[in-house]
């Protein structure tokens, strides 16, 4: 496997132009038969890191030069692409694992390419979101994908904060070592919404555990985390059912005999609604 690329290494197997390739997220068999055709007759192969990408690579006999094309270099590296296609060769690319592009590097090339005219094409496959979607059992009618949890704690409270309202499912993406620190924030913002944690989508030990971010961080506290995650909160249901002029009276009372953050815990349950928003409730009528 080298780096160096040299000029028209193959000629007329595939049009010149940017190929956008899905790989495996987890076991290596979730690769499509054209995947691994495209990879095999590129000129080059894109890797988001070409000592990840090798083992794939090495697994299906794919000999195709390769070069590294990631977060930090993908601006530079776009008129070097426009250059090699120029030149009339292809180049594929692809990410650590799943489809390129989704919280991976690929978006600046694909939207320059596009906006100059050249030819570009995807080769789908696996891919942790829809995966994920899929294994939690929510609703798949209408979704929306977020990205990674801001590592801050107040920017992951605004970040989940914002789309509390959506009535779609939401995907997002968490890390092991974060994801207590996550769930903390879901159960203040959530209350007894259900979230999936779906993780090692794929492999071994793939597992899918749904329920309130409650119940969740109970689970996982007393069982550790390990894995890639990946997160899926249930859409809200409005509920024209909720009187809030009874919630406000039944705060009222609890909250002379406990305090606000055990009250609002309760009356949270009881209304299925967001424990921050009875948390700021309670403090509007502290402050009356």
């Amino acid at each position: 496997m080298t780096s160096k690329v040299s000029k028209n290494i193959k000629k007329n197997i595939l049009k010149s132009g940017f190929y956008v390739v899905a790989t495996p997220i987890g076991n290596m068999e979730d690769i499509s038969f054209r995947a691994v055709d495209t990879l095999k007759n590129a000129d080059i192969i894109a890797c988001e890191d070409t000592r990840v990408s090798k083992t794939l690579l090495f697994k299906y006999g794919i000999e195709t030069p390769t070069v590294s094309i990631h977060n930090y270099n993908e601006s530079e590296k776009i008129n070097w692409v426009k250059e090699k296609i120029d030149e009339g060769l292809s180049i594929a690319l692809i990410s650590d694992a799943g489809m390129p592009l989704i919280s991976d590097p690929g978006y600046k090339i694909v939207s320059s390419l596009r906006e100059a005219g050249y030819y570009i094409t995807v080769i789908p496959g696996a891919t942790s979101t829809i995966s994920a979607l899929v294994l939690s059992g929510m609703p798949t009618d209408r979704f929306m994908f977020i990205g990674f949890v801001p590592t801050k704690n107040q920017e992951r409270i605004s970040f989940f904060d914002e789309i509390k309202g959506e009535n779609a499912s939401v995907i997002f993406f968490e890390t092991a070592n974060r994801l207590i620190d996550t769930l903390n924030v879901l159960d203040n913002i959530f209350g007894n919404r259900q979230i999936a944690i779906v993780r090692e989508i794929s492999k071994i030990y793939e597992e899918v555990k749904v329920a309130s971010a409650g119940e969740l961080l109970n689970y996982f506290k007393q069982n550790g985390i390990k894995g890639e995650i990946v997160g899926v909160i249930s859409p809200n249901k409005e509920k024209e059912n909720v009187d809030m002029g009874k919630v406000k009276s039944s705060l009222c009372q609890l909250l002379q005999y406990m305090p606000l953050k055990e009250a609002s815990d309760f009356i949270a349950k009881i209304f299925d609604i967001s424990k921050k928003d009875v948390y700021n409730l309670g403090i509007e009528l502290k402050n009356k």
